[in-house]
């Protein structure tokens, strides 16, 4: 026997079975074909972790941890790593701009540019060196464009600048390492890394006879000059002389006599850059 379905009856049959297809059926065994039910798999869905103020601190104590062992790292390293230097670049604000004015006491018997057991510091000696070597060259066009006559035409001097970065990363570099052999060689080592420092922070006088120098007289800049040359002699000498010649009485004759030679070459040399820095960039 055929059965002929009515359209209304087709559809209806139609969308009970996708009812069925798209419902998760589950039929217990011991009850098949009694019934048919509809399995929750609302509990399964994964709930989000709950966030506490305890996982917070531990991530803190972590990079505490981390930073700690970072500074131990450094400390331990070897001379030919960047880690080992990274010791000398941390140091806080207060302590470089307490260096920078303790670098201008003109006492000879002033104190150290160390107390306390301080550190020495490269970034102290490289923030003055950078600073001159723009400085110098921007005040030097200054100068020049101020006494520039009308019926010439003022044009930019970049030499100048490649000139002063010339001029200071050799002085802070050249010169300590020359002082600190020498004074290995005088039986007083010293480390190099503090070597460095006190000569880059003698510097720092410079930096505002620079600005000094601006002014279109020719006696200003050269009183400007020497005064920063004394004032920073003053201060190399307090601190390297002290160890060779100054307070260590023990030492012998030919000891203090090497001390005093090496000094002399020092303040020589200290002498030629600052006549450069006049003629150089400040001869108008």
């Amino acid at each position: 026997f055929f059965f002929r379905l009515s359209p209304s009856d087709h559809l209806m049959a139609t969308e009970s079975s996708k009812l069925v297809n798209v419902t998760d059926v589950a039929i217990d065994d011991g009850e098949a074909g009694s019934g048919i039910g509809f399995k929750d798999f609302s509990h399964a869905r994964p709930q989000p972790a709950a966030y506490s103020d305890d996982m917070h601190d531990d991530d803190d104590d972590q990079g505490l941890l981390e930073e700690g062992k970072a500074g131990e790292s450094s400390s331990n390293a070897s001379v030919c790593s960047l880690a080992y230097y990274k010791q000398f670049f941390n140091i806080t604000t207060n302590q470089i701009l307490s260096r920078l004015l303790r670098s201008l006491d003109v006492r000879p018997d002033g104190p150290l540019f160390y107390v306390d057991d301080s550190k020495p510091d490269m970034y102290g000696p490289f923030w003055v060196c950078t600073t001159l070597v723009f400085l110098m060259a921007a005040t030097g066009n200054v100068a020049h464009y101020i006494q520039t006559t009308q019926k010439t035409v003022w044009k930019y001097d970049f030499e100048k600048l490649t000139t002063a970065a010339w001029i200071f990363y050799s002085s802070i570099s050249i010169i300590p390492i020359a002082v600190w052999f020498a004074l290995g060689h005088l039986n007083h080592p010293k480390s190099l890394i503090e070597v460095i420092s006190i000569y880059g922070y003698s510097l720092f006088v410079f930096i505002p006879t620079c600005v000094i120098c601006v002014v279109p007289s020719e006696p200003v800049r050269w009183i400007s000059i020497l005064v920063s040359f004394v004032i920073s002699s003053v201060f190399i000498v307090r601190n390297l002389g002290n160890l060779v010649i100054i307070r260590n009485p023990e030492r012998n004759r030919s000891t203090k006599t090497k001390g005093y030679i090496l000094l002399g070459v020092i303040l020589v040399c200290h002498a030629a850059i600052a006549l450069l820095m006049k003629v150089y960039f400040f001869e108008y």
